[in-house]
């Protein structure tokens, strides 16, 4: 295994993108989960949970923690699977944010998980556009 990282550029300003990462009404908007159900607690040693539908309607309970929060920069959690991600916020020009995902996976696993990415950044792209 070794390192994998996938960088994007959002255009939003890095504290939005922060907020969308770690507010439960948007990490809802993102994950997606069922509306109520996200409970966040973004610290150090803190742990998420949120209800996902699945395709045919069930509904799955996901969880994870927080290995690392430095607001508004670094976010290193858990996904599903127990599988650790490093994402990394940087100001960019134009007010927007450079978003750095990392993690330690087979190189196997490399297309799977940049299509993966690239997904939930759509997804987080357009919560961001919902933001007033």
């Amino acid at each position: 295994m070794s390192e994998f990282t996938v960088t994007r550029t959002l255009n939003a300003p890095r504290e939005r993108v922060w907020q969308v990462l770690t507010e439960p009404g948007r990490f809802e908007g993102w994950l997606p989960a069922k509306p109520g159900t996200a409970v966040l607690d973004v610290r150090t040693g803190g742990s998420w949970q949120a209800t996902v539908i699945s395709a045919e309607g069930d509904e799955i309970a996901l969880t994870g923690r927080y290995d690392e929060v430095s607001e508004p920069r670094r976010l290193v959690m858990t996904v599903p699977g127990d599988v650790v991600t490093a994402i990394t916020l940087t100001s960019a020009q134009d007010d927007s944010t450079q978003i750095a995902y990392a993690f330690d996976v087979d190189e196997s696993m490399h297309a799977m998980v940049t299509q993966s990415v690239d997904e939930v950044l759509g997804r987080v792209s357009r919560v961001l556009a919902g933001i007033a």
